[in-house]
């Protein structure tokens, strides 16, 4: 799993408690860095944030996230 975030977004840190809380093995895609934000806009071009993907899966939004993470 790779989670697209911004450090500074709130939405994104509830996204990170659930990872945590769950002990999920994911790579974080730090959102400031170019590269990182070039292939969020390829997975979702509306570009809000945080973007969950697993495997062919992309998650989208927070409640979303979270939700998936929990089933």
């Amino acid at each position: 799993m790779k989670l697209f975030a911004h450090p500074f977004s709130a939405y994104c840190w509830k996204a990170l408690i659930a990872l945590y809380e769950g002990d999920v093995a994911f790579d974080y895609a730090n959102l400031e860095d170019p590269e990182n934000n070039a292939e969020l806009a390829r997975l979702w071009p509306i570009k809000l944030f945080p973007v969950l993907v697993d495997g062919e899966r992309v998650i989208v939004e927070t409640t979303a996230v979270i939700e998936y993470l929990a089933a």
